[in-house]
């Protein structure tokens, strides 16, 4: 795979993740978040069994322990990271919710270290801070009140460790199983874990919201936008974004999501009437000059920076 096509796989997703930030906007007047993330797995899984069933002939078999390991796969990220991020956000500013979630890359290559012995050099550790320094410069206003508890960050920071802890099972399973196997069993998992959640907080609401949307002629728009949601941020972002964790490594990779607040002020201005001023294209320069900075191999390809 050339370089073209890898960086475009890291992108790809976290503009993916993006527009979920839109598809929100429209699916919560018809559904709650358990339910949203439940139906989206579900139809996630469904396409993801059709792909392999019908395009590809020979199926990969897992062993036993890999249906553990997978089960785990699953539980740290669609489990724990939704849950954790959805209920989260109900406690802290959205502003507050983007800062501590963009935790993740800035974290991840310190766990890496230590349980996959990734290393990075001083321009890899930089280009995280810049990129990080970035995204603050984007979310965070001074003149804003501070609006959060301490409940909203500790369920955030445990969505921060599900995406981390994710990252470095991911990494190991890549080595011996394709993206879409991963991708399949990830959903198929996730929708067990969720099930019951929904059955006890959220089945009799789903039914009545379907309902009303039928005879009020939009259960279109409802479809589509988990369809949306379901193809594009948990199939084909998955999908892709397994290859560059498996070739670049995962701190390399958890830094392009810190362009999703660089898409999502784009989308705002294209589609919410948002406009930019010199603050955020500040904050989006120095994102995309780390994100530059992170991956480069630096002037001593022999020597990398031991991290702790």
């Amino acid at each position: 795979m050339n370089k073209i096509t890898l960086y475009t796989f890291a992108i790809l997703p976290n503009l993916f993740w993006s527009l979920t930030f839109i598809w929100y906007k429209v699916i919560l007047e018809y559904l709650g978040p358990v339910s949203i993330i439940f139906f989206r797995l579900i139809i996630a899984s469904s396409i993801l069994i059709f792909i392999t069933k019908v395009f590809y002939k020979t199926q990969e078999k897992l062993v036993f322990k890999d249906y553990r390991n997978l089960f785990i796969l699953a539980f740290f990220e669609p489990f724990i990271y939704f849950l954790g991020e959805s209920y989260g956000m109900l406690y802290v500013s959205s502003t507050i919710a983007s800062v501590i979630i963009s935790m993740i890359p800035v974290l991840t290559p310190v766990i890496a270290f230590k349980i996959l012995n990734e290393k990075l050099n001083i321009f890899n550790i930089l280009g995280l801070l810049i990129s990080f320094a970035g995204v603050l410069v984007i979310l965070v206003n001074p003149s804003a009140s501070a609006d959060f508890t301490l409940k909203g960050i500790m369920l955030l920071l445990v969505a921060v460790i599900g995406a981390v802890s994710y990252g470095v099972t991911v990494k190991k399973m890549s080595a011996d199983y394709s993206s879409l196997t991963i991708a399949k069993y990830q959903s198929i998992f996730g929708s067990f874990l969720f099930l019951p959640l929904f059955l006890i907080l959220e089945y009799n609401s789903s039914i009545t919201n379907i309902s009303e949307s039928y005879n009020k002629g939009t259960i279109f728009t409802m479809l589509i936008t988990l369809f949306s949601m379901s193809f594009f941020a948990s199939v084909l972002a998955f999908v892709l974004i397994l290859k560059p964790i498996k070739i670049l490594g995962i701190s390399k990779t958890n830094v392009f999501t810190n362009l999703i607040p660089v898409f999502t002020a784009v989308i705002a201005y294209f589609f919410l009437d948002e406009h930019f001023d010199t603050k955020k294209i500040i904050g989006m320069i120095l994102v995309i000059s780390g994100i530059i900075l992170s991956q480069m191999k630096g002037l001593f390809k022999k020597k990398s920076l031991q991290i702790m």
